[in-house]
């Protein structure tokens, strides 16, 4: 399924709203319960473009449809998000 805009931009404007040490992945599967989310540290992304920035934390398209993850930079190919959090 196709990540939508507004789905993306809920996401960035919980991110904004949470305390730096609250994780926001409970909340987020609560509002979206179809979206894959995963939280890590930046340092674990490194040599990837973030889509977006939100908060404390970079924002990756994640493409869920086979069993290992990729990045994508594309909405439509998007199923989920990682959120990498910066110290």
């Amino acid at each position: 399924m196709a990540l939508m805009p507004e789905q993306l931009d809920g996401v960035g404007q919980l991110l904004l709203t949470l305390a730096p040490a609250a994780n926001p992945v409970p909340p987020i599967r609560a509002i979206y319960p179809q979206l894959a989310v995963s939280r890590c540290d930046a340092s674990d992304m490194r040599g990837e473009s973030p889509f977006s920035r939100a908060g404390g934390y970079d924002v990756y398209l994640v493409d869920t449809a086979s069993h290992c993850w990729r990045i994508v930079d594309n909405l439509q190919e998007a199923g989920g998000v990682v959120l990498a959090l910066h110290d």
